[in-house]
């Protein structure tokens, strides 16, 4: 098998971040198997690698999208200089010849919320050339995306042609979750370092940019309760996000001592087991990998019905959907019902776990390292 030279291109990658443990995973396999990577990014804060190179290239400017544009320069002299097989990229931007990423299509979204006007600001305006040149007509791009939603939002936004534009399955790393498995005395013991009793309920929420991912949603909703059920509540967010901002929201609701902010963790399988749900009431969520990870751990879910795998927990029936558009009330009513039937929780933790056991939602990475050598394969016939 031929021996390629790839470059992958991210922004910034730090430890946690869910985009870039995919590119991570993507760049590991491509190493492995032993073709030559780099890594061209503004910001690396992560473990020293040994499979592939890191290099760090300092393209900060004064804003993100100024950040990008110099970034896309960086692709096109790389491109220029011909010296990669295929170059992959983790945001949108130009001359790329694999794309993959998380961000819903922007131009559908202005138009679906009505701020189109927006387009005409600088920021969203570069946003949108970028976009532009992974998915519109003048581009060769391949795209790489995990959702079906977005594959049809973009397909009918950008009329892409089929054969550029790839489904993948979900990338859950089991074995990284089913390692923190615990007995029953040891999930006990786990619940009591946070101040959990035998009948008191341990609430998750997993995920970094805290307004996006809900928290907001999540505390009136737990300030919402009934007294005897609220004082025996305690929320972990696990993230990496303004736990100050959110620490005053909890307070001001009057649940400050019942909120545990954990910082990004390495340990998150555990906090899956320990659990009563997980709750990720999202403002917008292209997948939503904490939704598959729950069901793997037999842990239920409630989530906003727009968040991309929200499908998988519906065809599961491994929790309860909040209905798009959003209404506060109508979370607040889902989790007391949620949290006052002991047997439907367990029920939705079993059915989520059968489906993780008879559905794809492990193999991502090998059919994204199929297609960038693919794309790898055409080029290096080109030249």
């Amino acid at each position: 098998m031929p021996k390629y030279k790839l470059a992958f291109v991210i922004e910034r990658y730090f430890k946690f971040g869910g985009l870039q443990r995919d590119m991570r995973k993507f760049a590991q396999a491509c190493a492995e198997a032993g073709h030559d990577v780099t890594v061209f990014t503004n910001m690396w804060d992560g473990p020293e690698e040994r499979l592939f190179r890191v290099e760090i290239v300092n393209l900060k400017a004064s804003s993100n999208h100024k950040t990008i544009k110099k970034i896309e320069k960086l692709v096109y002299s790389l491109k220029q200089k011909s010296e990669f097989d295929c170059i992959v990229g983790f945001n949108r931007m130009g001359g790329l010849d694999v794309y993959f990423g998380g961000d819903p299509c922007l131009r559908a979204k202005l138009k679906s919320n009505g701020r189109a006007w927006l387009s005409f600001l600088p920021r969203y305006h570069t946003y949108l050339q970028l976009e532009q040149a992974v998915f519109g007509p003048d581009s060769d791009t391949d795209v790489m995306v995990i959702s079906p939603t977005e594959l049809e939002t973009i397909s009918r936004t950008y009329k892409i042609a089929p054969n550029r534009i790839h489904l993948l399955p979900p990338g859950i790393d089991r074995e990284r979750l089913i390692k923190y498995s615990m007995t029953a005395q040891q999930r006990k013991e786990f619940r009591k370092q946070y101040g959990i009793n035998d009948d008191g309920f341990l609430l998750l929420t997993i995920g970094s940019s805290f307004m996006t991912k809900g928290i907001d949603r999540a505390i009136e909703a737990i300030a919402s309760l009934p007294e005897n059920m609220k004082s025996r509540c305690r929320y972990i967010v696990i993230g990496q996000g303004d736990e100050n901002k959110f620490q005053a929201i909890a307070s001001k609701a009057g649940i400050g001592k019942n909120i545990i902010f954990a910082g990004g963790r390495e340990d998150i399988g555990a906090f899956y087991y320990a659990s009563d749900l997980l709750l990720h009431p999202a403002r917008t969520e292209t997948a939503g990998h904490t939704l598959l990870e729950s069901m793997v751990c037999s842990l239920p879910v409630i989530v906003t019905e727009h968040c991309g795998y929200a499908r998988y927990v519906r065809e599961a029936k491994g929790g309860l959907i909040c209905p798009d558009p959003f209404v506060q009330g109508q979370l607040n009513n889902i989790l007391k019902d949620f949290l006052n039937n002991k047997d439907a929780r367990q029920q939705y933790g079993q059915n989520g776990f059968s489906y993780t056991e008879t559905s794809d939602i492990y193999s991502m990475t090998d059919k994204a390292v199929k297609i960038i050598l693919d794309r790898a394969a055409k080029k290096s016939i080109a030249k």
